[in-house]
């Protein structure tokens, strides 16, 4: 008897930490952790004014936002809930990398460190809502005071940067407001703070075990996101709209993109690199959307992981192959046509990650793009270079048994940087010129 209420005892214990392991992957949402240095950054005989100047400031660093999540508290010190609004509402948030007392030797160290396992996280400090606009506000809603000063302080970042391009961020599901703007400003503070970042913020139930309500949120949320970049298009000095999106942020941004050449035509026209990281996306609907906007960007590139474990979920789920891990053989011949053209006519860039080849990737990893150094070179120099090709990139070329080439990064990467450094101070003479 003593030994059966022992065995019911472990039993129940072991049922109580389960349900304590579990509740806390559901819930537990810590801030993002700064992503590892590129390679371009790594290294100590790099002068911290040459890497981004604007480091000496400190610490804080600001992105501008759009957000379709319904509004909480004063505008100057915004809360987002997980409902979804009608509204799209603009602003600036402020982050922090490390605490208060992080000093700027930390900073230069976390920036240019060599695979460090004392990374920062980014922390959400605040958040400024500058106008709210619904659709019966356009246009003479963007007209507004509110909304004007919105876009004249991104005309003041374009002015004060090298980088003419406005990058507009689409995070995933599961995402909570202060990690999805730490993304953002990771890859704003890795461009040397050049770059002019717009985090799209939309409605995620921030629950894995609610992944169905945040795909509907994500097809609901692609006309915000339309009416965001037609904005930018019309209200700002940007040369180009480039677009990242991230994992269910693929779907955001794939249904948003694909609608924008039929809803506002002129703005399509001024997108420019569209990359796609792990998209968890329908892979039919997402060729669908390529063949729409695709011809009006300048360039598009999805960066794939085949062992992806994440997207093997959602492919479970949805019953169809996702775009982050494609499956050729569920295309129609139609589909699988424009998707070989598209990649013969460079117009679509397919890079294939094989984590064997990477510095500290998982073999099944979604995070790929902000956890491993060499990937997150690559999408810098992406973001910074929109004009570079896979090649000019030192990427490698393959061909898959569907006839479909792609790319990838090769083991001998790193040697390859000094190549690399030459194509880029070619293009910044050029850019000079």
């Amino acid at each position: 008897m003593a030994r059966k209420r022992r065995w019911l005892r472990w039993l129940m214990g072991s049922a109580v930490l389960a349900a304590g392991v579990l509740a806390f992957y559901i819930y537990y949402h810590p801030p993002m952790r700064l992503m590892p240095a590129p390679l371009l950054f790594q290294g100590d005989d790099i002068p911290l004014a040459d890497i981004a100047p604007a480091l000496t400031e400190g610490s804080m660093i600001d992105v501008f936002y759009g957000s379709n999540r319904f509004p909480v508290g004063s505008p100057d010190a915004r809360i987002y809930s997980v409902a979804p609004d009608t509204r799209l509402h603009l602003g600036r948030a402020e982050l922090r990398i490390g605490d208060e007392s992080s000093t700027l030797a930390q900073l230069y160290e976390w920036t240019t460190g060599v695979e460090r396992d004392d990374r920062p996280f980014v922390h959400l400090e605040r958040m400024r809502e500058y106008a709210s606009l619904s659709i019966a506000d356009e246009p003479e809603g963007a007209n507004e005071p509110a909304a004007a000063a919105w876009f004249e302080e991104i005309n003041a970042s374009l002015a004060a940067s090298p980088h003419k391009n406005v990058l507009v961020y689409i995070h995933g599901a599961n995402t909570t407001v202060e990690r999805a703007a730490g993304q953002a400003a990771m890859l704003r503070h890795f461009t040397g703070r050049n770059a002019v970042v717009v985090v799209f913020v939309w409605p995620t139930a921030e629950n894995f075990l609610r992944y169905s309500r945040d795909i509907k949120n994500a097809y609901g949320s692609a006309p915000r996101v339309v009416e965001l970049i037609t904005l930018l298009a019309e209200h700002t000095d940007a040369e180009n709209i480039d677009v990242f999106t991230y994992s269910a942020g693929g779907t955001v941004g794939s249904d948003a993109l694909g609608q924008l050449p039929h809803v506002a035509p002129a703005a399509a026209e001024r997108l420019g690199h569209i990359i796609h990281a792990a998209p968890d996306a329908d892979q039919r609907k997402f060729i669908d959307d390529l063949a729409s906007y695709g011809p009006s960007a300048n360039r598009v590139t999805a960066l794939v992981n085949m062992r992806d474990s994440a997207l093997l979920l959602s492919a479970t789920v949805h019953r169809g192959a996702r775009a982050g891990r494609p499956v050729m053989p569920e295309l129609t011949e139609e589909a699988s046509l424009r998707l070989l053209e598209a990649a013969r006519e460079h117009r679509v860039n397919l890079v294939q990650i094989h984590p064997d080849n990477l510095a500290q990737t998982a073999a099944t990893s979604h995070t790929f793009w902000y956890e491993d150094p060499w990937v997150g070179n690559d999408v810098i120099v992406s973001l910074l270079f929109g004009d570079l090709g896979p090649e000019q990139r030192q990427l490698v070329s393959g061909e898959a048994e569907s006839g479909t080439r792609y790319w990838t990064i090769p083991q001998d990467y790193p040697d390859r940087l000094d190549a690399l450094k030459e194509v880029i101070r070619a293009e910044l003479t050029d850019r000079a010129q």
